[in-house]
């Protein structure tokens, strides 16, 4: 990425020096319906927690080239020690088994039969990775959040979405398609060497 292509993405962005405060790219996308790939399947860990993350990728509009990330949990206590409400960890399986349906990607049972989610968020990062890149529509909706206004909870919907056709030549993905420059037909007698 060049500089004039870093100083366009701020500008597509809407930023607008007079108001004061800088670019962040990191801003959240706002609510609304995107074109989205899934970008990205991690397992990971903080201090002494583990998390799933799906990271979407917003492929047409606006957002264009915009990430949102998607953290449903399986733990089965909060951060605090307490018991997860039931409702939160069945709210995370149906996103779970929506989005995996809307790649053609189903989850199945075996994913969530585990006595930690560790163990269920390894086996689901192993079913989804291979959706990587597969395209769906996103929609996000916000709500208050009482306890910090700044940052409304984020709800999310998801749908199928048309896959890109992939254009083959001999079983084989074709790099150049789309691409052929002219209709000129070389022969062997044009080329520069000896048969």
């Amino acid at each position: 990425m060049s500089l004039l292509d870093a100083l366009n993405e701020v500008k597509k962005s809407g930023f607008d020096p007079k108001k004061g405060k800088e670019y962040n790219a990191f801003e959240n996308i706002p609510a609304g319906t995107y074109k989205v790939s899934l970008d990205g399947v991690t397992h990971n860990a903080t201090n002494d927690r583990d998390f799933l993350m799906l990271s979407f990728l917003v492929i047409e509009g606006k957002y264009e080239g915009k990430t949102e990330s998607v953290f449903p949990t399986l733990a089965q206590v909060t951060s605090t020690g307490k018991a997860m409400p039931q409702f939160v960890i069945a709210r995370s399986i149906s996103m779970l088994q929506v989005i995996g349906e809307m790649v053609d990607t189903p989850i199945p049972d075996s994913d969530f039969d585990h006595d930690s989610e560790t163990d269920a968020y390894e086996d689901l990062k192993d079913t989804l990775t291979p959706a990587k890149g597969k395209v769906l529509m996103m929609t996000i909706k916000e709500t208050p959040n009482k306890k910090d206004p700044d940052h409304p909870y984020r709800n999310y919907e998801f749908s199928r979405a048309e896959q890109p056709k992939k254009l083959e030549v001999d079983g084989k993905q074709d790099p150049f398609a789309g691409n052929t420059g002219s209709n000129i037909e070389i022969t062997d007698d044009m080329l520069p060497f000896d048969k």
